[in-house]
């Protein structure tokens, strides 16, 4: 479908939702997560980007599941001043021990364990170079979607990586759970308030000279939300959908980062083998959902509508 529609900047069709939309983003930061400059930052682009021009309002409708994303991941802070579920900690160690362990007796290790006892700098580079790819990867391939003309595409691939995402937060809230660098540091006892910590991507900060993982994780939202591994689900997501985009380079690029960030998340022990498992299973029922439902024979009305929108052009 190829509709010509005029571009008018003001519409109340676009005016209304976006001053309706955010009233509950302003209340809900202001009331219950906080606003701070990037609250601020994200809401200047994205409302910005509604009104400079018809390609900026494609934009924003072509991304707009990743903004939903990025709202619910910013608004993970909030687990933080709760304690709904228990923190599964020393249950999963043991159990990732028991299903993955390497040796017998007392001198069995979890992988994690094994890795760090026999690391390297090479595994090192590998893990830290790819492990960082999670959000750059996909936001490239994004652009390039939107600039190559397959905006039906690039929906559908943030759509599938925000349902992904939903399992994944649900996760979060209903299992949260410390990663490996957590228990091989403080053991069994649960510390609320434990920060953040790059683990074995230290190493990797330590060969560049650059604190480059210290000052990400150090301001990461939720130290208890290692199950499921979400970097295990992105760049399954983004090897799909380079697929049906049906350009080699960008799928073997976009396979070797999945392996490799599926190997960094256990060697530097941010994640269990279960983590990753885990994460998978998120990627794929995110894919079968988009595929089978999102823009399926049963596709809701919204989808219709925005994918029209995205594939018309501008009136001259």
């Amino acid at each position: 479908m190829n509709n010509a529609l005029t571009f008018d900047r003001f519409s109340s069709k676009w005016l209304i939702p976006v001053g309706v939309l955010s009233v509950p983003y302003w209340l809900w930061f202001g009331l219950f997560v906080g606003v701070g400059s990037t609250e601020i930052m994200f809401y200047v682009v994205v409302v910005a980007l509604c009104f400079i021009s018809y390609r900026t309002r494609q934009l924003t409708l072509g991304f707009l599941p990743l903004y939903i994303y990025l709202i619910c991941y910013s608004s993970l802070k909030v687990l933080h001043r709760t304690d709904f579920f228990s923190i599964h900690n020393e249950d999963l160690y043991l159990l990732e021990k028991k299903l993955f362990g390497i040796g017998e007796g007392v001198s069995r290790m979890i992988p994690c364990e094994h890795l760090n006892a026999n690391s390297s700098t090479l595994m090192d580079v590998i893990s830290g170079s790819f492990y960082i790819t999670w959000m750059p990867f996909p936001f490239i391939f994004g652009f390039i979607l939107f600039f190559s003309n397959r905006k039906k595409l690039l929906f559908d691939f943030w759509m599938s990586f925000l349902i992904a995402n939903i399992l994944g937060f649900i996760g979060y809230i209903i299992y949260p759970a410390a990663p490996p660098w957590y228990y091989l540091e403080y053991g069994a006892q649960i510390i609320h308030n434990a920060p953040p910590s790059a683990a074995g991507l230290a190493r990797f900060d330590q060969i560049i000279g650059l604190d480059l993982y210290q000052n990400m994780y150090s301001q990461s939202t939720n130290t208890f939300g290692a199950m499921p591994s979400m970097h295990a689900a992105f760049p399954l997501i983004l090897s799909y959908y380079s697929f049906k985009y049906k350009n080699k380079w960008l799928s073997t690029l976009f396979v070797i980062s999945m392996i490799s960030i599926w190997f960094g998340a256990i060697y530097s022990n941010h994640h269990y083998i279960l983590d990753v498992l885990a994460g998978i299973s998120c990627g794929i029922i995110g894919i079968l959902l988009t595929e089978s439902w999102v823009n399926g024979k049963f596709a809701p009305l919204w989808y219709k509508k925005t994918v029209n929108y995205l594939l018309s052009d501008p009136k001259t």
